[in-house]
């Protein structure tokens, strides 16, 4: 039987990355990005996601059956910075795959915690997002241009994972600190819900083959603080716990605003999946995929 073709934005990233590993046994993969590298794809096309008629004409060429779209700028302070490269890349680029979509194809689209304010946690699907940078604003712009397409997914969470391909990711940097002897500041009063990328990678697959549409948060059943989540990792690594010190956000400058508890309700995706993921899951998971024996 033939397969059903998957169009993967920002196949270079870390999400784009590990899903196009987990899905080219299933699907007829394209990785569609700024660059071409060799990642184990077979078809990566490269593409100018802001350039509309570069888009649609790729789009149309491959006539996909299915999109997830990961491609972001997602540099918080650098989009604080550039807020009109922000826009571009993360809502009209996004704007520009809807249109070229058109009926019939499935859009899953990869959007952030950070659409809510971070005052309270705990949020639901249905609570009303209230961003506090330009990153997140834009990403909530993304999330408009998606409700256009009849069957489509918004996924909010957190994503932690290793990158495949290049760049160097949150727990990538707590691990090669740590490993080096280096000390590190964690929040204490930044609270969140991650989830490895590998999880939410075999979710997708998932969500592509079933009839779910809307939006679904996806995280770990409980909130953690960036602190205690790194101790928790140091001891799943057998690294040295006490090279991590607490801070808080209120003491750290940074260019852009973020908020402090972007923690989900993850009651939906526990039903869709018949599954509640915990965060000493997800770290072995971590390890797991480093190499290490579990």
């Amino acid at each position: 039987m033939k397969m059903k073709k998957l169009v993967i934005t920002g196949s270079t990233g870390m999400l784009g990355s590990n899903l196009a590993m987990a899905a080219r046994d299933k699907f007829e993969v394209y990785g569609l990005d700024l660059e071409v590298l060799n990642q184990g794809i077979k078809n990566q096309v490269k593409v100018d996601l802001v350039d509309a008629a570069q888009v649609d004409k790729v789009i149309k060429d491959i006539a996909p059956d299915y999109i997830v779209h990961c491609a972001a700028m997602t540099n918080v302070d650098a989009c604080e910075k550039e807020t009109s490269q922000a826009r571009t890349v993360n809502a009209a680029a996004t704007e520009n795959l809807v249109k070229a979509a058109g009926p019939g194809v499935k859009f899953i689209y990869i959007s952030t915690a950070s659409v809510f304010d971070g005052e309270t946690g705990g949020y639901t699907e249905n609570d009303s997002p209230s961003p506090v940078n330009h990153y997140a604003r834009t990403k909530l712009e993304g999330e408009r241009f998606v409700e256009m397409c009849a069957d489509h997914v918004i996924i909010r969470t957190d994503i932690i994972g290793w990158n495949l391909v290049r760049g160097r990711s949150f727990v990538e940097w707590i691990f090669s600190s740590l490993s080096q002897g280096e000390k590190i500041k964690m929040f204490t009063d930044v609270i969140f819900t991650p989830i490895t990328v590998n999880t939410l990678s075999e979710c997708i697959l998932e969500l592509l083959e079933n009839s779910f549409t809307g939006r679904i948060n996806m995280g770990v059943a409980g909130a953690i603080s960036k602190y205690d989540f790194g101790i928790k990792f140091a001891d799943i690594f057998g690294l040295d716990r006490s090279l991590i010190s607490a801070s808080t956000l209120a003491a750290c400058s940074l260019t852009a605003r973020r908020p402090k508890n972007t923690s989900l309700n993850v009651a939906l995706a526990q039903r869709t999946f018949k599954k509640a993921w915990t965060i000493n899951e997800e770290l072995l998971k971590l390890k797991m995929m480093k190499g290490f024996k579990v």
